[in-house]
């Protein structure tokens, strides 16, 4: 595993490997909490292309289409009018 470190005013702090598995951090991406730069050894921002993005673009091109529903973190499917009704604090 390459090494990660946050970029900071002060320098380059390193990153625990524990950290970066628990977070899913990546090379090019920015902190979930300080929203400061994930760089690599010698300060690099770049991110690798992501080959989940590239098969999904795949499927489209194909006339696979999203279906507008999304999956949250817990499993719950929420689609966008579902959003919308909880943001507005209403129930359709």
């Amino acid at each position: 595993m390459e090494n990660l470190y946050l970029e900071t005013e002060n320098g380059n702090v390193p990153l625990q490997e524990e950290i970066i598995e628990k977070y899913h951090l990546r090379k090019g991406t920015k902190s979930p909490f300080t929203s400061n730069r994930i760089v690599g050894k010698n300060g690099e921002f770049f991110m690798e292309p992501d080959p989940e993005y590239y098969e999904y673009e795949e499927l489209k091109s194909e006339g696979f289409h999203d279906d507008g529903i999304d999956q949250m973190d817990h499993g719950f499917e929420v689609s966008t009018s579902e959003m919308i009704d909880i943001a507005q604090g209403v129930d359709s």
